[in-house]
């Protein structure tokens, strides 16, 4: 019979081992998806960086959540969505509130905040502040996105710029 402290460090091994065979340690890959996504929020998203959707989307990237707009595909409707966005909210901030690796997708749960400034989907800017939360979620291959949902209370957005 081990005593308590190599019971304990036994235990631990196996957990620890166990968690890696299993997948529960995070990957190289998981980190550098879960960075890529953080900086889509932070260069694209807050700063307005549209540019930065060459280096962080890929040309075949499929999009699950937005709305149809005027473009032949998915990466130019989200540069043109990001662009309608930046216009109608210049002081976007996106605050990352939990995020979530695991192989090549990587969930986020995060809140908009921003003051409609401009014209937002063919309506004035009203002056007033949104404070939405949202569920994105993003799958990588070699680095960049190639597929997005999402999941946001765009009633509840809607409501707060009346």
């Amino acid at each position: 019979m081990l005593n308590g402290k190599k019971s304990f460090a036994v235990l631990f091994a196996v957990v620890a081992l166990g968690a890696i065979s299993f997948g529960c340690a995070p990957t190289g890959d998981e980190e550098k998806n879960t960075a890529a996504m953080k900086r889509f929020y932070d260069e694209v998203m807050t700063k307005g960086n549209l540019k930065a959707i060459d280096e962080l989307i890929a040309d075949n990237y499929v999009e699950h959540h937005t709305p149809t707009l005027d473009t032949p595909t998915a990466k130019a409707r989200l540069a043109q969505g990001m662009a309608m966005s930046r216009t109608g909210f210049p002081d976007l901030q996106i605050t990352v509130e939990d995020i979530i690796a695991k192989g090549d997708k990587v969930w986020a749960y995060i809140t908009m905040r921003g003051t409609n400034k401009g014209e937002f989907m063919g309506r004035p800017a009203t002056g007033k502040k949104i404070e939405i939360k949202g569920v994105d979620i993003m799958r990588f291959v070699n680095g960049k996105a190639v597929e997005h949902g999402s999941l946001y209370d765009g009633l509840a957005m809607m409501q707060q710029l009346e």
